[in-house]
């Protein structure tokens, strides 16, 4: 690992969950291969001349920059504006994914959803408060409510074609 960082702007619980995922260490060193690793291997750039490091807030996660044997970290520790926007989308749509993953069998969970997403972020690294509570149980919801929405269109269509 290089001492060169690149900062990505995260929600608290998006940046919890990260830097857990990615092995607890701040600043995170991203797992080789990662989509994160290969999103940084494509847009690393040369800063530009007139470039001046920015104020970052508290939930801004650092992040390494690898080694890269094509690229001297030295020269190429810039990440353009788009690539950070593509960085933190992707980390975002994993989070969501492992949430799906790890929560979508359990159904119609109804009371239990409160201990439920609390163990999931127990689990996950995330800082057991209400805020983060809240918003990870609004995103489970909005996915929930997209894939019953789906499975009944499905459901109406192979009747219809039974008809």
């Amino acid at each position: 690992m290089s001492n060169f960082c690149v900062y990505v702007e995260l929600e608290p619980y998006l940046a919890q969950w990260f830097i857990h995922e990615q092995g607890g260490a701040s600043p995170v060193n991203l797992i080789k291969g990662s989509v994160e690793s290969k999103i940084l291997y494509t847009f690393l750039t040369k800063p530009p001349k007139d470039y001046y490091t920015e104020e970052h807030s508290d939930w801004a996660v650092a992040i390494n920059i690898p080694t890269f044997k094509q690229y001297d970290v030295r020269t190429y520790n810039h990440l353009p504006k788009h690539a950070i926007v593509a960085l933190r989308k992707c980390i975002s749509n994993r989070f969501v994914l492992a949430l799906w993953n790890d929560l979508h069998d359990f159904g119609h969970i109804g009371k239990e959803q409160q201990e439920l997403i609390y163990a999931w972020m127990e689990n996950h690294g995330i800082e057991l408060n209400e805020t983060n509570w809240n918003t990870i149980a609004k995103i489970y919801q909005r996915k929930r409510r997209v894939y019953l929405n789906k499975k009944n269109r499905k459901n109406r269509s192979d009747l219809d074609d039974k008809k």
